[in-house]
Formats: structure tokens, C-alpha cells, sequence
């Protein structure tokens, strides 16, 4: 399978508007989604990267959507998930209105989180303009940025992402007998993080900003309102990425980096790495 991107993502929260603030502060452009209570979030070129829908029961990750290249790729798709024995859902033509995409199936992954397969995202050709100044996000054809997923099936989970999904590995770390894998699908260092854990829970996305000084300014308006940080500014030993960490109002993480690392398949070996951080990324006092 030739997934080329992670291409949305959605949440459930409890507070939409309060999200809707937060997207601000994070630098992103936020609109309401027409014909529904969603929120949608824009850091490119695309009508939005983040779904964000109110959920009065639960806080998360509501789906992922992984992008393919065309129709033909997704008829594929759907043939190997149902050859690997796993269940592969259509979608309705409201659902792909609403996801604004020409094409899309539903499958669920060992861990239990909600994948959505795509093609054809159906563009508005509105440029994007960074509502809170700077020079933008880093998306495009490398996708909205990673997500990091704890997951209670580890091993089927990577079974069922590499040998059915197409991802590669790009890095392995084993913190306090934890283990975390670095997957990637594009030249981005990883698009997909998954950790062993005891329950499913979305740990962490990331978007990633054009130059330091983007990745500074955000972290100064934090600062200015409030808004907590889970760890300060600091760099990654395997993607190379300067980032800070943003608690949502959810409370999973948000990293907000530059500077991430690009890989080579050709020339690309996998390492394990020893610790998260070259420096930094320390819990404020």
C-alpha cells in the first residue's frame, strides 16, 4: 500500500470554543465548518488539516486520515486491508462532502483508533495567510506534521502499519522498558509514533513551523497568555526538530518545531536512539 501522507487528523473535545482560542495561539487560522458544529483548522493551502468536533463523553483522537494518490490506489487499499483480515467500511457521500475528499474507506487499527483512507482532497484554492504573523508551517506534500499514539497492541499495531500500510521505520527508542517506533511514509522523519501503553490515547501532534523565529514567537505568546507548557524549548536527537511542547486544553500535547529532519529511503538505516532530547525540553518550573 502506497499511503503518501497524513493528510487530516480529527479530535473530540469537550470545549470547541475554548479550541478554537487555542488554534489561535498556536498560530493557525480557524473557521467554522459549514453545515455542522466543527471547527476546522488551516495551516496550508488546504481547507483545514485539524477537525475539531464536539464530543460531550470523551477527549481525543476521533480518526486519522492517511491520503493515497488516486481512486485506483484506494480500490487497492481496500483490497489489501479485507486480504489481511481486517474490516474496511465505505464511506457515505455526506462523509466525503463533509471531509471535502473525492474518495474515502474506514478501517480500524489493532489499537483501536479510527483510520479514515483518502483521496482527492477537494481544494478551495484560498492561500493561506498566517493569522498570528510569520512565515507559515512546513505541510504541503510532507502532511499536516506526526502524531504520537500509545497503544495496548504494540506489536500487531506495527505489524498491521509496516507490513499492510506501507509505513518504514525510521528509529526505535526503549525508555524505561517502554518502547516507541518512529514510522515514516514521506521523506518527513515520521509521520506515525507508536508507544506501548497500557490504554489507546492520542500522546501528541505536531505542527511544524517555517524558521526558529516562528517556533519563538509562538512560544512568547504562550507565555503572554497563559497558556501552559508542557516542556520548554529543546532539540531531538533523531528528527533533529527544535520544538517546544503546548498542553491543550484537552490535555494531550501539541509540538510546535522547526528544522525536522528529512529521509532518504535509499540511503536511510535505522538507529536506536538513547534518550528524547539532545538538550532541553525541560518540564517548567
Amino acid at each position: 500500500m502506497d499511503v503518501r501522507a497524513l493528510g487530516y487528523i480529527g479530535l473530540d473535545v469537550r470545549d470547541g470554543e475554548e479550541w478554537r482560542n487555542y488554534a489561535d495561539t498556536l498560530g493557525a487560522a480557524v473557521a467554522p465548518a459549514e453545515g455542522s458544529d466543527d471547527l476546522l483548522v488551516r495551516i496550508d493551502e488546504r481547507p483545514y488539516r485539524v477537525i475539531v468536533q464536539q464530543a460531550d463523553d470523551r477527549e481525543g483522537l476521533a480518526f486519522a486520515g492517511w491520503e493515497l494518490a488516486d481512486g485506483r490506489a484506494l480500490d487497492q487499499a481496500a483490497d489489501e486491508l479485507a486480504a489481511a483480515g481486517h474490516e474496511v467500511r465505505p464511506s457515505s457521500e455526506a462523509e466525503r462532502a463533509r471531509r471535502r475528499v473525492c474518495g474515502l474507506i474506514h478501517t480500524t487499527d489493532p489499537g483501536g483508533f479510527r483510520l479514515e483512507l483518502f483521496w482527492g482532497p477537494v481544494l478551495d484554492h484560498e492561500p493561506f495567510t498566517a493569522p498570528r504573523g510569520g512565515s507559515g508551517f512546513v505541510a504541503g506534500p510532507l502532511g499536516l506534521g506526526h502524531i504520537v499514539l500509545g497503544t495496548p497492541a504494540f506489536a500487531s499495531s506495527v505489524a498491521f502499519y509496516v507490513d499492510v500500510l506501507g509505513f518504514r521505520v525510521s528509529d526505535h527508542f526503549r525508555p524505561g522498558g517502554s518502547e516507541v517506533l518512529f514510522l515514516h511514509c514521506n521523506p518527513r522523519h515520521h509521520s506515525l509514533a507508536l508507544s506501548t501503553a497500557d490504554e489507546a490515547a492520542l500522546y501528541h501532534f505536531m505542527f511544524e513551523k517555517r524558521t526558529l523565529d516562528d517556533v519563538g514567537y509562538a512560544l512568547d505568546r504562550h507565555r503572554a497568555l497563559g497558556v501552559p507548557i508542557s516542556r520548554d524549548l529543546g532539540k531531538h536527537p533523531n528528527d533533529q526538530m527544535v520544538s517546544f511542547y503546548s498542553r491543550s486544553p484537552s490535555g494531550f500535547d501539541v509540538e510546535i518545531g522547526c528544522g525536522g529532519r528529512l529521509v532518504d529511503d535509499a540511503t536511510w538505516t535505522v538507529t536506536e536512539i538513547t534518550k528524547p532530547s539532545l538538550w532541553g525540553h525541560r518540564s517548567p518550573v
